[in-house]
């Protein structure tokens, strides 16, 4: 418990500092700015995002959190919100009206699309798959008939587990009980045992698996060899703009068994079209160079990296970000220019 509660204790502080009252913000430019869970680790560096802002550019950031991004990006179309993270999965629904805005929300989505802009990208949460040791579930194929949490309602997440679970077994929601909850009840859920397995997108290290295993030993399962198939590269990597990565060995307290190769779904941080090019230079270049101090921030920001700042951008750059990119002498895909 005590990791967790340092990290929300870490993260109210750091969100007091970013959402001041405001008179003690008068003088600065407040940015209005959606977050989902505060753990995790676009929401924590949002929150840093805001005391480096606050002191650098004189800009304040105005976090919301707990929100569900499909829903926070319509906001973009009708100049509500400055600023938010934004998963690759979400874009192409939003461009073509489709998936949960196909039947009244087209017109929103397509609006917002139009209104929205990328200035980076980073790895974010690593996707967690956690089964009891008890459980008789060795591999993510044992899954079949057992309860399986894969997210809440609403969200992308739904996307990113199914592909993960039918890339890697071929299995499909049809071949097991299909758990969909808000994060909250879902983690509670897990820890009443009225779940058998236990899926989580979040950063490596997270305070959030070591709660849940607190108490009983447990296993993490993955990818293995079918991390090198082309039906995992087509999906995971290619179609949903995720990358590799492995969850070492003892990473948590009670986790048991060896490495475990799973999937990371980037993130990028997505702001409105019409901000000013100079406002936009000026906050992508106080990210990069306070780059170390977001780095001691948290370790869950450690997968920020500079030299790789476009991961899983699919979405026009602003231009205030063009600029300083193009400043430095990044060399930026065609795709994503403006």
């Amino acid at each position: 418990m005590k990791p967790l509660k340092s990290l929300f204790v870490g993260v109210s502080a750091l969100l007091a500092v970013c959402t001041a009252s405001t008179a003690t913000v008068a003088q600065s430019k407040i940015l209005r700015v959606d977050g989902t869970n505060p753990a995790s680790s676009s929401t924590i560096l949002l929150t840093v995002l805001g005391k480096i802002y606050a002191r650098e550019i004189g800009v304040s950031l105005q976090i919301n959190t707990g929100q569900t991004l499909t829903r926070s990006v319509l906001k973009f179309g009708t100049d509500d919100l400055e600023m938010m993270p934004m998963v690759p999965q979400i874009v192409p629904w939003l461009k073509g009206g489709k998936k949960m805005y196909k039947k009244k929300l087209q017109k929103e989505a397509k609006k917002a699309y139009a209104n929205s802009r990328a200035i980076f990208g980073f790895p974010a949460s690593a996707i967690h798959i956690m089964t009891w040791h008890d459980s008789g579930i060795k591999t993510l194929a044992d899954i079949k008939g057992k309860v399986v949490y894969m997210g809440p309602p609403a969200g992308g997440f739904w996307v990113q587990s199914t592909s993960y679970i039918k890339a890697v077994t071929g299995l499909t929601p049809k071949d097991f009980k299909a758990v969909r909850l808000p994060w909250g009840q879902g983690m509670q859920a897990m820890l009443d045992g009225q779940l058998d397995v236990f899926l989580r997108p979040t950063a490596i290290g997270s305070a959030v698996i070591n709660q849940v295993g607190a108490k009983r030993k447990f296993y993490l399962l993955g990818a293995g060899k079918a991390a090198d198939s082309k039906q995992w590269n087509d999906v995971m990597i290619k179609r949903l703009k995720n990358g590799n990565i492995t969850i070492p060995a003892n990473t948590y307290r009670n986790q048991i068994g060896g490495d475990v190769r799973t999937t990371i779904a980037n993130n990028s941080i997505i702001v409105r079209a019409n901000m000013g090019d100079k406002l936009v230079y000026k906050m992508v270049k106080a990210l990069w160079e306070n780059l170390d101090e977001i780095h001691q921030s948290a370790v869950v920001l450690k997968t920020l990296n500079k030299n790789k700042p476009f991961a899983g951008v699919n979405l026009p750059l602003h231009p205030g970000a063009v600029k300083y990119y193009r400043e430095i002498g990044t060399k930026i895909p065609a795709d994503i220019l403006p």
